[in-house]
């Protein structure tokens, strides 16, 4: 087993850690590291539910980056590097959307070197929230895509090696999928392929 990976928020279905019993003992195996997705449930859903009152069923994919808000992933990121630091574990950070999380990581050392390590999707370099009007669906991942000036923040930890992998989150969705309502499409996209050309 190269590692253990966590999700703290659900994003496909409603595979999550959220009991903190159990998360003590998975962040307490010392051997091999733990992957973190991190974004807090409760915020998220209580910012989709808030947004469903206002909007109904079919809202606008703008909106998406307001529901897994800067608030959830950075709550739980704080929180995975702080039972981290508790229990000794080396701790992968996944998927990190916003420059607030960048103060979680330590610049300039190699991963090897490093307690606690992260990365950075190319579609959050690549895209920001103006980009929703357009994509729209298209564009939805979790963590959201964020603005640009937390785009701006991810792409310079990556030069001062506060960033340590610069990954995909490759979860391809037919067109018809990506095509539903807000609420009933799917999170993901292909990227796998396209990764290189991106950066």
């Amino acid at each position: 087993v190269c590692g253990i990976k966590v999700f703290l928020g659900a994003s496909t279905g409603n595979m999550l850690v959220d009991n903190e019993e159990a998360l003590d003992r998975i962040f307490s195996i010392r051997d091999i590291p733990v992957a973190c997705h991190c974004e807090d449930e409760t915020i998220i859903r209580r910012n989709a539910e808030a947004y469903r009152e206002e909007y109904g069923d079919e809202i606008n994919p703008a909106f998406h980056p307001l529901i897994r808000s800067r608030e959830a992933c950075y709550s739980s990121s704080f929180r995975a590097v702080e039972r981290a630091r508790k229990l000794g574990t080396r701790l992968h950070l996944l998927h990190l959307s916003t420059s607030d999380e960048m103060a979680l990581l330590s610049p300039g050392l190699s991963p090897a070197g490093k307690l606690i390590t992260g990365e950075v999707c190319v579609h959050h370099l690549w895209f920001d929230d103006s980009d929703y009007a357009v994509k729209g669906n298209l564009i939805k991942w979790n963590p959201a895509i964020k603005k640009s000036s937390d785009r701006e923040s991810l792409r310079n930890a990556v030069k001062s090696g506060k960033v340590d992998i610069i990954a995909t989150d490759h979860a391809p969705h037919t067109i018809e999928e990506k095509s539903n309502p807000y609420f009933t499409c799917p999170s993901g996209g292909p990227l796998v392929q396209h990764s290189l050309l991106m950066m």
